[in-house]
């Protein structure tokens, strides 16, 4: 499956949904292509400004930076 993927990939914008999105083996790279680089910064600032002891976490968690 893994190949399959890795196949198709180039026909992808880079996208993915977040619905089921696996184990989140990919880790924040895959967060970051789901949101879009640029939308993820500004994720990450209100999770700083909101949620900066990272109490809502068991999700496809944005980690605060602070």
């Amino acid at each position: 499956m893994r190949d399959s993927i890795a196949q198709l990939e180039p026909l992808s914008s880079g996208g993915a949904y977040l619905n089921f999105p696996g184990f989140f083996e990919e880790g924040e790279e895959l967060l970051r292509a789901s949101y879009g680089h640029a939308n993820y910064e500004r994720l990450v600032a209100l999770k700083n400004a909101y949620d900066p002891t990272n109490l809502f976490r068991l999700n496809g968690n944005i980690r605060p930076s602070v």
